[in-house]
């Protein structure tokens, strides 16, 4: 039997939401071919157990198992920043990593969140048509980093389509 759980990542948590981190990561990196610039595969174990204790973090289980993770901040004006969203690979594309962006929606709204942001590498078609598909428009182009990445927002009120999100999310994060 298959069941399928969404909550909020505890302490113990932190090695398995590490390892799905690198292994996702690591098929983003080979996708867009700048391995050295994606953070998420350099993070360490004390890393992900400071965002669990500092940030919304979020895990999927699969009959009890880790099979997801995702993270986000509430940065100022009601702007959630998402990252590290990673789902194992043998569970991507199942429909399971659009559950757990649900379940940030949710969170989200029940926050106070105007809009959730988030950067992906625009060369990475799957990655922006998942976001596109749940919700997310592609806001601008990105050029800070050594890729261009596609920064996209879920905006859960109505925005002003020129709000300045930028200024409130930086590049580097």
């Amino acid at each position: 039997m298959e069941k399928i759980i969404l909550r909020k990542a505890k302490k113990e948590d932190a090695p398995r939401v590490l390892q799905i981190t690198k292994e996702a990561f690591t098929l983003y990196a080979n996708e867009v071919r700048k391995r050295e610039s994606i953070k998420a595969l350099f993070e360490t174990l004390e890393d992900v157990q400071r965002d669990i204790e500092e940030k919304y973090v979020y895990v999927c289980e699969l009959d009890g198992e880790i099979i997801g993770s995702v993270r986000f901040t509430i940065l100022r004006d009601g702007i959630a920043y998402l990252s590290r969203f990673a789902m194992a690979p043998d569970v991507q594309n199942l429909g399971l990593g659009g559950l757990l962006l649900e379940k940030v929606r949710l969170e989200c709204l029940g926050l106070g969140v105007r809009a959730i942001t988030l950067y992906t590498a625009s060369r990475m078609r799957s990655s922006v048509s998942f976001y596109l598909k749940n919700g997310y428009y592609i806001h601008s182009i990105d050029k800070s980093s050594d890729y261009i990445r596609a920064f996209m927002v879920n905006e859960l009120v109505d925005m002003d389509e020129m709000f300045d999100y930028e200024s409130i999310v930086t590049p580097g994060v």
